[in-house]
């Protein structure tokens, strides 16, 4: 075993209530570590979660007092250098390692299931530790987000658990936007896809971030392991089809398991080697399935039969923050979601739009990273056509700084309405938004937060603005907005 993982280490974690950290934080927590972090926001769900497992969670400000100099200090990309704790950790000589050093080395005493890829690696993650928990393997599931009502996630010392070649099993959500995903050697690698996101980690070439993921996949079939790709995408198929353990599949009939999916009832039929299985999710819709039958493939190699795992995930209760219903109050639904790049976005429309047919939509859209929005200017106002009403607010940095944040807002913003048009909503405080919404809301509306960042919480007061009997409507929303229409001419 590493050194540094030997019982009874103290690690303090910084960003603690981020997905990556606070799940790295449980997975220490579950293998008898000593863990508590802290985070500039330190009261919200994750700090709950956390502190109900017994691990401290503290202020930034109060933490960089509180360091111990036997503990190990443990960062991740997006921990800025002046960071006020990380400073702190130098005054006193702790050791310092990054997220993923720990990790790894957690990783490497599991059979690893590894899924990488711009888009669904959190789904097809949840949906693979969710199978194998369901046929009692007690898997680690070390993933960035939460399946909802689900906690069978980071199994306690001694829990009988079914293991593989000698080893219990982990499922792991990789992250390629800094390329530390090159640190993990799986068993198992399930490669979604690859678009043109974090190229700034990759001298901004499209070609070095495709590179990275030919590299992941290599150290996986140097273990003899399985490559699980999507042959929809070009580049992940001319990556997999070159090693010799691989399997394919997509929706194209060239791949080796095609996922056929039927729009009109949203549902799919699965074929493979001459033989068709339909499949039907209670919370499906066509990217979910494509990540079913990922996850199914994955857990075939993990000596579970594909056609009797696509049953378990027809009742996979979905990612938290993945098209997750808030409320559905007087026939307004309320959903948010975790969408960031262009194609995630369009997706995550195309998927509303079937389950919540003809119903108008409003769409809070916060757009994640000044790098992302620079390298995808042009693609958000056309994957956001056919939207009724959209609300773009400012860019969430993400720990990123831009020269002129101000200047990529307004060209974003232009850039938007010239696909739009009238659909984009004119730029308000967030109070007067929220109550736009509120005043306008009627029986039908699908209202839906968008973004990895705070716009959830924005999501989560605009219910407790609708659900509430004591607000007073001192406007209509027509009057409102276009006052504030008037107020931005």
């Amino acid at each position: 075993m590493t050194e540094f993982l030997r019982p009874g280490r103290s690690f303090f974690l910084v960003g603690i209530c981020g997905a990556g950290m606070s799940s790295l934080a449980m997975l220490l927590h579950s293998i008898g570590m000593d863990v508590r972090g802290s985070d500039i926001v330190n009261d919200g769900p994750e700090a709950e979660r956390l502190t109900s497992l017994g691990i401290q969670v503290m202020s930034e400000a109060e933490a960089s007092g509180a360091l111990r100099h036997d503990e190990i200090l443990v960062r991740s990309s997006a921990i800025r250098p002046d960071n006020v704790v990380l400073m702190a950790a130098a005054g006193i000589r702790a050791d310092v390692l990054h997220r993923t050093d720990v990790l790894s080395a957690v990783a490497s005493q599991y059979f690893l299931i590894a899924v990488a890829g711009t888009h669904g690696k959190t789904t097809t993650s949840g949906m693979i530790g969710y199978v194998l928990a369901r046929q009692g393997f007690a898997p680690t599931i070390c993933v960035g987000g939460h399946i909802a009502g689900f906690d069978e996630v980071f199994p306690p010392e001694g829990t009988q658990r079914r293991q593989i070649l000698g080893r219990p099993v982990m499922v792991l959500e990789t992250d390629e936007s800094d390329g530390s995903f090159l640190k993990f050697h799986p068993d198992v690698a399930v490669v979604t896809n690859i678009d043109n996101d974090h190229l700034g980690a990759y001298g901004d070439k499209f070609s070095n971030l495709v590179g990275a993921f030919a590299q992941f996949s290599q150290q996986c079939a140097e273990r003899s392991g399985l490559i699980v790709g999507c042959g929809d995408d070009r580049e992940v198929a001319r990556i997999v089809q070159a090693l010799p353990r691989h399997v394919l599949y997509g929706q194209e009939a060239s791949n080796q398991v095609q996922m056929c999916y039927d729009v009109r009832n949203n549902t799919a039929i699965v074929a493979r080697e001459g033989m068709e299985q339909p499949f039907a999710m209670e919370r499906g819709d066509e990217k979910s399935y494509l990540n079913a039958v990922a996850a199914c493939l994955a857990c075939e190699a993990a000596g579970l039969p594909f056609a009797d795992t696509l049953p378990i995930l027809e009742g996979f209760p979905g990612m938290e923050r993945r098209m997750q219903l808030l409320t559905d109050h007087d026939g307004t639904v309320v959903l948010t979601d975790h969408a960031d790049h262009p194609t995630e976005i369009r997706a995550t429309l195309q998927a509303v739009s079937v389950r919540y047919p003809g119903r108008p939509l409003t769409l809070v859209l916060q757009p994640h990273r000044f790098s992302r929005v620079s390298t995808c200017l042009e693609e958000y106002g056309p994957a956001l056509v056919g939207v009724s009403r959209i609300v773009l607010l400012d860019i969430f940095p993400a720990g990123e700084t831009a020269e002129h944040p101000e200047e990529l807002n307004k060209m974003l913003r232009e850039s938007v309405k010239a696909a739009v048009g009238g659909s984009l909503a004119p730029q308000m405080p967030v109070h007067q938004m929220l109550n736009v919404l509120r005043v306008s809301a009627t029986p039908g509306d699908v209202v839906l937060f968008m973004g990895p960042g705070d716009v959830n919480k924005l999501g989560l007061r605009f219910c407790g603005l609708l659900t509430s009997d004591n607000t007073v409507q001192y406007e209509t929303a027509a009057s409102l907005e276009g006052r504030i229409q008037q107020e931005n001419d």
